[in-house]
């Protein structure tokens, strides 16, 4: 066993309930590698963690930290891929707010030499939903017009990136302090404070793809803007967005790798 140090949330509160302890980390199991982690990264699921709102999560006390990247120091029988001293990125949900941690093998990525591990570190939570949501669930093509709510946020920007490697037109909303970053991108974004975005999409012919990951509240809004054939994606939400205003859960939502998604099909004439 190894001398660590970890973050905990002994209970679902504010940032106050955090604690930084000493404790041991196993040697990895079969199938696993130990990992010192050089980077963890953060995002609204680890703070929704926090509160306690995320969907499906474990129970307290847990260690938060959803994605790392850090150097193999030992490996477990049968974890045969990698090698002490070899940098990797992992998804790992929890527990990578720990300076060591033992993950599944199967589930490490090679760093590739050369590439900035702090920049890394963003790839296996943030861009890897980015990615997947403009790539496998809206498919998104070269001259379709798409529109995110947080373009300036972690996956917003993400997707924002994706879909103009594709080809796509990107609309969108954002802080106005973000605009002028935002538009030498390459975006048309909007200001939250107002409904405006609505109508402007409207007269554009709407959009084929609307990304929303501010719950159902917000998702009449953004089926509004949608093409005839439009889909639309709903990702991030807390368990709270997911519920009807009785507290009840909404039964059509469903889980797809970690990411809660909805899509819909317009019908309108």
């Amino acid at each position: 066993m190894t001398a660590i140090r970890k973050v905990i949330i002994p209970e679902f509160g504010d940032v106050d309930v955090l604690r930084v302890i000493d404790d041991v980390c196993e040697p990895p199991p079969p199938g696993h590698v130990q990992i010192a982690t050089e980077y963890s990264g953060f995002s609204g699921a680890d703070i929704n963690m926090r509160k306690g709102v995320y969907p499906l999560m474990k129970k307290t006390p847990l260690t938060p930290g959803y994605a790392l990247v850090g150097q193999i120091t030992a490996t477990g029988k049968g974890a045969d891929t990698f090698k002490p001293g070899d940098f990797v990125a992992v998804l790992t949900k929890y527990d990578a707010e720990a300076t060591l941690v033992n993950q599944p093998e199967k589930y490490c990525i090679k760093v590739p030499d050369g590439v900035d591990h702090q920049q890394a570190t963003a790839l296996p939570c943030d861009w890897n939903t980015g990615y997947s949501m403009a790539m496998h669930t809206a498919k998104v093509s070269k001259g379709q017009r798409v529109f995110i709510h947080g373009l300036s946020g972690a996956v917003g920007y993400s997707l924002l990136t994706v879909c103009l490697l594709q080809g796509a037109e990107v609309y969108g909303t954002a802080s106005e302090r973000n605009h002028a970053e935002l538009k030498s991108r390459g975006a048309h974004p909007f200001v939250y404070t107002n409904k405006d975005w609505i109508q402007a999409m409207k007269n554009l012919g709407g959009a084929d793809a609307v990304f929303d990951p501010l719950g159902f509240d917000s998702f009449d809004e953004s089926y509004s803007i949608l093409s005839k054939t439009g889909s639309l994606v709903g990702f991030g939400v807390n368990k709270k967005s997911l519920e009807w205003r009785g507290g009840e859960p909404r039964r059509e939502c469903g889980e797809v790798g970690g990411t809660w998604l909805k899509s819909y099909v317009s019908q309108v004439n």
